[in-house]
């Protein structure tokens, strides 16, 4: 396995970004659940998760686990010129 490197801690009020795109819905949550645990441990205050337009089923699978995560504070649909519908900003406690 190639080896990975850690970055260090993170600045305060970065965001990090993860693509789900093409993933079934209980594949991605599980990852969505580690990228946001790994966002709180480096200090991340914004994550961006991008799950594609498609049929929208993955975008609402996403918001549900999101509005169930404790240390989600608030989350919207990207601006239009970011992604609209294709990716949700995740604002953390």
């Amino acid at each position: 396995p190639a080896a990975t490197r850690d970055s260090g801690p993170a600045v305060e009020g970065l965001t990090r970004s993860l693509d789900l795109r093409g993933q079934r819905a209980d594949e991605a949550l599980r990852e969505l659940e580690r990228f946001l645990d790994d966002c709180l441990l480096r200090g991340a205050g914004r994550a961006e998760i991008i799950h594609g337009r498609g049929t929208g089923a993955l975008r609402r699978e996403v918001h549900e686990f999101l509005r169930q995560f404790p240390a989600v504070d608030a989350f919207a649909l990207a601006p239009e010129d970011r992604g609209g519908d294709g990716m949700t900003e995740v604002t953390l406690k």
